[in-house]
């Protein structure tokens, strides 16, 4: 290793680098050699900052592949040593000739990476590396020897993932490795043995792992999937105990411990298009396993592709392609080694048990076919998975969803037998929805008024005053309150979508995007119950003269029906996000449904809690504090409704009129909260 050109010499400030790699581990490495397979790093200026000597062998790597794949051919060099036979938890041992388990040290991959270097006379510059900057396609790496300047880089720090979401999860892969030498021939040098449950658990998952390199040698690690990491010293009493136990006496060669983060969190791409985030940054570790080795392999030749092609727009935004549902089962694996960590055992050991090891190769390689999926989590424990599955969809505020589809279902189900039932099903769900959600998510517009230091009467009595003149402008000016009402609706409704897709009102275009959203919801409910629509307004004093024109609007039903469903789905090929999909089955679905469930079905549960949640979020407070705070005028607001009866009481014997006086009531309460939720979005709450 003394012959390393390493360096903390001088930086000459006027030097620009073609490529410049932040850190020496294996994405990085991966990608260089790539590169230099294919000829892309001749007279390029290149160089890696590396704040630590590589000299020690601190990881292994580990690997299944076919014997023919280019990642066997290609490190053919440092892969010391296969196996053709694995054994799990103490079953016989099955061949894997086909495709065997490799093993590289990663000391091994340092020195072939910086003998190539050497080779190239590319250094490597011992700099920490600080904050990166841009200057006309031209970046500037502050380090601690000075600033580099680059046209390329690739970055493989991992951010602190204390930082990361409270929602996300997050759990240790912690080892502790022996490298042993036994006194007597104990080992199958060509088999290995992946994971042996037969130690102490200590309420996690842990496993000892066997990678014989000889009859003799062998690692033998202890790994525990858990939120705690593994003490050592712990650690030391089991391996010598499972060890003495099992082969007898020992010598220690060598020792190799470290942490592998499993977390369903996501790194999100550089901002700058020329940084490429590497390694464990580029989300290419399999969180439910910690195995990333050949993911990078193959990042590696997807970012030569693009350097020989001289892809560069975008080039921040290169990944390796995944099946998002495979990101699903990792996220309900990680769950329940999370909340029922002893579950571990049980699953990989049924998993191993029931299944082909070349077709558990396949699914943690995610190749397997959805069928394949089917009959690996069939022999799984499926009740720990349900929780798991609910458990997650509530946490993704997705558990709505679930509801909402079985109460469809059941809709539907009982209109086929008796339409008159599922109509009082229908209402039921609605009543029980505008309790638990509708009106409570605008009830709470008093904790709205946090910088506001007016007193809570003079807020409750300026909110009154404006339902009530809004009322007064319904019996007086219809037409005019039915224009505003779908003007600021639309507003409030597009906001709060795009709030849920985690994009802010900040500038006009986002406001005229949020608008047609908006209006696009509303439209699309409105003209595909044209009918039903025009009954109800008609039944507003004022606005019953819209019947005469019942013929020139049915003229236009079907053209912004079928505008609004496609500039939704335009909207969602933007976000490319479940929840917004949801939203238009739903509203689909309510094509099928009388006006009144039509919108309640989107009006409870997508917006009101959609809402809901964006409270909690923003004030950090829980449902039942919500709940308490909304209670009282919750109350007011029934009270409300009622009274409008005072003034209408043929609207008990109306169904039309009925939804007129609630569509009335809503859209006079709805007002005051319009204006403060959009404050409060703006999170500039007066």
């Amino acid at each position: 290793m003394n012959k390393t050109k390493s360096s903390t010499a001088y930086i000459n400030n006027e030097t620009v680098y073609d490529f410049l790699f932040i850190g020496l581990g294996a994405g990085n490495s991966l990608i260089f050699l790539s590169l230099l397979k294919r000829g892309l790093v001749s007279n390029k200026k290149i160089a890696f900052v590396e704040p630590i000597k590589k000299n020690t062998n601190d990881k292994t790597y580990c690997f299944w592949a076919l014997p023919n794949d280019s990642i066997v051919n290609d490190l053919k060099p440092i892969i010391s040593h296969f196996y053709t036979a694995i054994e799990v938890n103490g079953s016989p041992s099955q061949n894997i000739e086909k495709q065997p388990y490799y093993f590289i040290k990663s000391i091994d991959l340092y020195e072939y990476l910086i003998d190539k270097l050497i080779n190239e006379d590319i250094p490597i510059l011992n700099f920490y590396a600080d904050t990166i900057i841009s200057d006309d396609e031209i970046y500037h790496l502050n380090t601690s020897g000075g600033t580099l300047k680059s046209k390329l880089i690739f970055d493989s720090r991992t951010p602190p993932y204390s930082q990361i979401n409270s929602n996300e999860i997050y759990l240790n892969q912690s080892f502790y490795g022996l490298h042993i030498k036994c006194e007597k021939a104990v080992f199958f040098e060509d088999s290995f043995e992946m994971m042996n449950f037969n130690v102490d658990q200590s309420d996690f998952t842990q496993f000892v792992y066997t990678l014989p390199f000889s009859s003799k040698e062998s690692l033998i690690e202890l790994t525990r999937f858990g939120s705690e990491k593994i003490d050592l010293d712990y650690a030391k009493k089991i391996l010598d105990k499972k060890i003495k136990a099992e082969y007898g006496s020992y010598e220690i060669v060598a020792e190799e411990s470290g942490c592998i983060p499993m977390t369903s969190y996501q790194h999100p791409k550089n901002d700058f298009q020329g940084v490429l985030n590497t390694g464990a940054k580029a989300n290419l570790i399999k969180p439910s396993t910690g195995y990333g080795f050949k993911n990078m392999y193959n990042f590696a030749s997807i970012v030569s592709d693009n350097i020989y092609n001289e892809t560069f727009k975008h080039f921040n935004q290169i990944s390796l392609h995944k099946k998002s549902r495979f990101r699903f089962y990792d996220i309900l694996l990680l769950t329940i080694l999370l909340k029922w960590p002893k579950k571990g055992k049980k699953i990989f050991t049924n998993l191993f048990k029931s299944q082909n090891i070349y077709t558990i190769f396949l699914f943690l390689d995610e190749k397997t076919s959805f069928g394949q999926e089917i009959k690996i989590f069939a022999s799984l424990p499926i009740f720990t998975f349900i929780k798991s599955l609910f458990i997650h969809l509530k946490k993704i505020n997705a558990l709505r969803y679930l509801f909402s589809f079985v109460g469809v279902l059941i809709y539907f189900i009982l209109q086929y037998f008796n339409n008159v039932i599922s109509l009082n099903f229908g209402y039921f769900l609605i009543i029980i929805g505008l309790l638990l959600f509708g009106i409570p998510h605008g009830a709470v517009d008093h904790l709205l008024k946090a910088q506001n230091k007016r007193p809570l009467f003079e807020f409750i009595f300026r909110y009154l005053i404006i339902i009530i003149s809004y009322f007064i402008f319904w019996r007086y000016f219809p037409l005019f309150s039915i224009i505003l009402f779908i003007l600021y609706s639309s507003f409030h409704f597009g906001e709060s979508e795009l709030e849920e897709m985690g994009v802010h009102l900040n500038n006009i275009k986002i406001y005229i995007r949020g608008f047609l959203i908006g209006s696009s919801v509303l439209f699309f409910i409105i003209f595909t119950h044209l009918n039903e629509s025009i009954e109800v307004i008609s039944k507003i004093r004022g606005l019953d003269n819209i019947k005469l024109y019942t013929n020139e609007l049915i003229m236009y039903k079907f053209p912004l029906s079928l505008i609004s469903v496609v500039y939704l789905l335009c909207e969602f090929l933007l976000f490319k996000k479940a929840g917004f999909l949801m939203l238009i089955l739903m509203l689909i679905t309510g094509c099928k449904m009388p006006l009144i469930l039509a919108f309640s079905l989107y009006f409870i549960c997508q917006h009101s809690l959609n809402a809901w949640g964006h409270l909690k979020l923003k004030l950090n407070i829980n449902s039942i504090q919500l709940y308490k705070s909304a209670l009282p005028y919750l109350i007011g607001a029934s009270f409300l409704f009622l009274s409008l009866f005072i003034f209408d009481f043929t609207g008990l014997l109306n169904l039309y009129r009925l939804q007129a006086d609630g569509f009335i009531f809503l859209a006079c309460i709805s007002l005051p909260h319009f204006l403060l939720m959009h404050q409060f979005y703006k999170k500039i709450i007066t």
